[in-house]
């Protein structure tokens, strides 16, 4: 049985959640939404109505075992598996016994039987990652064992900016145009970053129920997307001494995660922009528009893209594709010299690294 996140939502808060349910999408950014669902239904006395489990972490005798030591009144308990796409057979043998007995039914029996039956009554929800081989291979089990299936369907990039106002009204304020191009330029479309920069200036906002441009650049200028974003800009605006500074900023937030950041910014950014040139003179902004993905961010191509591409020719955005590549293998294996060849790459010098690219070049 399929149900969509709508109906998940209404059976959360009708207390009506089958005895295994399956829920697979961009995990992280559903696993909270998710929780608060089940914390505002579930909690029950001391918040002992549900807990969070790794799946790596699961003890299957612990799942079919009591829980009358973890809740209070007899409520359900509800189990939370995160990477639920990790478990093991003897896992998934354990949830197979606990999907084999319908809640509804459990709670008939507990009715008749009173406190002969100990056990309380137990709701497991596996969370699990999307496309991947060990979710597709969950997902078959959970098929083959007619568990619920709920898929969360992330909104698509072009539904961003509506996303993006109705999670604002949730929170009591609101966003103009402007401040959602922003954000969603900011965080390159990630919904992860989009969701904590949400929570942030839900935090630290005025008494106000507007939030405009100025104020959520003043709230998110200390932040480490902040800095991977202006460090981009940076390097495709030429600026030298601004990119490396904006470099060595994101790097004090975190080294390694710092260097993979950058590097994934300026290869996507750096890809659109090869695609720009190929695209240009050759069809309408509107399909370009399209093409690039750019949403509500169609200005960039009157404003800022044409300067971009003409800073950046082909030639030079290919060099410097190539040179990323070559960051991104030593941050991904010895790490060696991966931040001192980054601090190359961003203040512009794309120079052939290897010995036979150099006899290549000057011979």
């Amino acid at each position: 049985m399929h149900i969509t996140r709508q109906e998940l939502a209404k059976r959360i808060k009708a207390r009506d959640l089958p005895a295994a349910l399956l829920c697979y999408g961009e995990e992280a950014f559903f696993h909270e939404e998710i929780l608060t669902a089940l914390r505002a239904n579930y909690g029950g006395a001391g918040s002992w109505g549900y807990e969070v489990v790794d799946a790596a972490l699961l003890d299957p005798a612990q799942l079919l075992a009591s829980a009358g030591t973890l809740s209070f009144g007899g409520e359900t308990k509800v189990t939370v598996l995160r990477s639920a796409h990790k478990l093991k057979k003897d896992q998934l043998q354990a949830l197979e016994r606990v999907a084999a007995h319908p809640a509804k039914e459990r709670e008939a029996l507990r009715e008749v039987l009173g406190e002969a039956l100990r056990e309380v009554l137990r709701v497991v929800v596996l969370m699990a990652e999307k496309d991947l081989k060990s979710s597709d291979n969950l997902l078959k089990w959970a098929k083959k064992q007619k568990v619920t299936i709920c898929q969360l369907i992330s909104p698509k990039p072009r539904e961003l900016g509506t996303w993006l106002k109705k999670q604002a009204s949730a929170k009591g304020f609101s966003l103009d145009k402007a401040t959602i191009d922003f954000m969603i330029d900011l965080s390159a479309g990630n919904l992860m970053a989009l969701a904590q920069m949400l929570t942030k200036i839900d935090l630290y906002r005025g008494e106000g129920n507007r939030v405009g441009l100025k104020d959520v650049e003043d709230l998110l200028h200390d932040s480490f997307e902040k800095g991977v974003y202006d460090c981009v800009r940076a390097v495709f605006a030429r600026d030298r001494d601004r990119a490396s500074r904006e470099l060595h900023r994101v790097l004090r937030f975190d080294l390694t995660q710092g260097i993979i950041q950058i590097v994934r910014a300026l290869s996507r950014e750096a890809f659109t922009l090869l695609k720009y040139h190929e695209l240009k003179g050759r069809v309408p902004s509107e399909e370009m528009a399209k093409e690039l993905r750019l949403g509500s961010r169609r200005w960039l191509l009157s404003k800022e893209y044409p300067e971009r591409a003409r800073k950046w020719p082909k030639e030079r955005l290919h060099r410097l594709l190539t040179r990323l590549a070559e960051v991104d293998l030593a941050v991904r294996t010895t790490g060696r010299d991966a931040e001192a060849m980054l601090e190359q790459v961003v203040i512009g010098n794309l120079a052939p690294t290897s010995v036979e690219e150099f006899d290549e070049v000057f011979l």
